[in-house]
Parts: C-alpha cells; sequence; structure tokens
C-alpha cells in the first residue's frame, strides 16, 4: 500500500512539475513575443523593471538598447539625407550662374552678327565661366574625399619657408594684375608637422581671398610666429574686411558673408582651408575690422 502511495505521490509531483514548466515557459514566451513586438514596433516605453523574471528583464533591456540604435540611425540618415539635400541645392545654386552665361554667349554666338570685338569679348566670358565651373568641381571632390577619408593627409617634418613660398607663387600673377605687393616678413625656416602638398593648398586659398578682396594697390603681409605647442602663421590684407557675425560662419561651405556677395566666389576656398589644417591636427582662426584689415591665422604643430 506504502509503494503505491510513494508512486501516486511521485507522479503527482511529475505531473506538477511539467504543468507549472509548460505554464512558465508558455509565459516566457508571452515575453519574450511582447519584447520581439515592441522592436519591431521600436517602442522605447518597454521597461525591463516590470518583468518579474530576470532573464526576461535583461532580454528586455537588450531589447531596449536595439530599439535606441534603431532610433539613432534613422536620425542620423535623417540629417545625412537633410545635408546631402543642401548640399545639392547649395552646389546648384553655386553653378547656375555660369551656367547661364555659357548657354547665352554660345546662342549669341552662333546666331552670328557680331563684331570681331563682341565674339572675342563673350569668348572670354565663355572662357572665364568654364574656368569657375572646373575649378568649383575640383574644390567639390578635394573636399568631398577629405571629408569621408578617402584621402589621408600624412603630416611629417618638414620645413614651413618652401610651403609658405610654394604657396606665395600661386597668386603672384593675380597680385599683380591689381598691383599689389606681397610682403614676407623674415621667417625662421623651422620644421613643422604638417603635410606640405595640403598646406600649401590651404594657405593658397587664403591668400586668394586675401588677393580677391583686396583693392587695387593694397598690401598682404604673411608671417610666422612660434608658440609653445603651435606655430602660427598669419596672412593680413587690408581689403574690405569680414563682419564679427561672420567669422564662425565663412568656414562652412557655400557661406560668403555680405560684403562679399558683390565679388565672384563660390564660398568653398575657406571651408576647404579649414578641413586641411583640421585634418592634420591644426585649426584655422580670422579676426577682421570691416574696411581696414583682415588677418587669418594658421597653426600647425610644432615637431
Amino acid at each position: 500500500m506504502a509503494v503505491y502511495i510513494v508512486s501516486g505521490i511521485a507522479l503527482l509531483c511529475c505531473f506538477l512539475t511539467v504543468f507549472f514548466c509548460r505554464r512558465y515557459v508558455k509565459s516566457a514566451f508571452n515575453s519574450i513575443d511582447r519584447v520581439l513586438d515592441w522592436v519591431l514596433q521600436k517602442d522605447m516605453s518597454l521597461n525591463p523593471q516590470t518583468t518579474g523574471d530576470s532573464r526576461i528583464s535583461k532580454l528586455a533591456h537588450k531589447a531596449n538598447r536595439i530599439i535606441g540604435m534603431y532610433v539613432s540611425d534613422a536620425e542620423i540618415a535623417e540629417k545625412e539625407k537633410e545635408t546631402i539635400q543642401g548640399f545639392i541645392s547649395d552646389m546648384s545654386h553655386q553653378m547656375k550662374t555660369p551656367l547661364s552665361g555659357i548657354s547665352m554667349y554660345s546662342s549669341l554666338l552662333l546666331e552670328g552678327n557680331l563684331s570681331n570685338d563682341e565674339q572675342q569679348e563673350f569668348l572670354s566670358r565663355i572662357k572665364s565661366s568654364t574656368e569657375k565651373l572646373q575649378w568649383m568641381m575640383d574644390s567639390l571632390i578635394k573636399m568631398s574625399r577629405l571629408e569621408v577619408g578617402a584621402i589621408q593627409l600624412s603630416p611629417v617634418r618638414a620645413y614651413i619657408k618652401q610651403t609658405i613660398t610654394d604657396s606665395i607663387s600661386g597668386v603672384v600673377a593675380a597680385a599683380s594684375k591689381k598691383n599689389i605687393s606681397l610682403t614676407v616678413c623674415p621667417i625662421d625656416d623651422i620644421e613643422l608637422l604638417h603635410d606640405r602638398k595640403w598646406t600649401v593648398e590651404a594657405i593658397n586659398n587664403i591668400l586668394e581671398n586675401a588677393v580677391k578682396y583686396s583693392a587695387i594697390n593694397g598690401n598682404i603681409e604673411v608671417a610666422l610666429e612660434r608658440l609653445s605647442l603651435y606655430t602660427q602663421i598669419t596672412v593680413t590684407d587690408n581689403g574690405i574686411g569680414i563682419a564679427e557675425n561672420d567669422y564662425n560662419m565663412i568656414f562652412k561651405r557655400f557661406y560668403r558673408g555680405n560684403n562679399a556677395k558683390e565679388n565672384e566666389g563660390a564660398g568653398l576656398g575657406l571651408y576647404l582651408a579649414a578641413l586641411i589644417m583640421e585634418k592634420q591636427g591644426g585649426y584655422i582662426t580670422v579676426d577682421s575690422k570691416p574696411g581696414e584689415y583682415t588677418t587669418f591665422s594658421l597653426f600647425l604643430q610644432n615637431c
């Protein structure tokens, strides 16, 4: 008799164990199903503390992290989309003027009935617009490749005097046309950490701006000062100047200050210069007084 009682108790225990196990498994699967629904719906209201089982709570916590990643990725993608749309809009606006000029002058030339002087004038304007487009395309390619890391700058120990000389040689012709004097203060030929090719590009962009916005018979001065961690290269002109509220904006792509809109330009030179300096551990600042002077300071790391 006792054997039957023990067997009955054992069977009852087994039954109850199976019953509660099935009940637990069903509850667990229901909880997992709810968690997955929250993930699919990207519902951030899921609270891991509401679940009694620590394993389910842990799963809920991970689900919250996944949802957070989804939301963050979506926000980043949306911002990138807006950036690309803005970039395309700005680029289209900048290219519209030279393209319209090329189209108009080409039509006039094709119609004929123009004097030799008019033909030469229109051809000259077409050439100027084409060169502007070519410069913009080159700058955009450099800018995009630098931004995505397709181009890696290689700062090495190199003497700065040759870098500055190469930069200045690129604007001598343009400065000569406006009778602008280029003054280089005495420079100690010191070694700085920089990528010569790209640093020449950055300084040259600053010098081109200085020539462009300086009046005829103006003066541009280049100087160098060694500091504790960086060496400062300054380019100062006595042109139209920059308003203080434009200091941070002028380094954004396609931005042009209100007092610069009368001069031709695309708003890429300063952005590219700042990007080049950033990519090699340097930076660039500006100080100006409208109508009197503008000083751009480029900082390169000392060796």
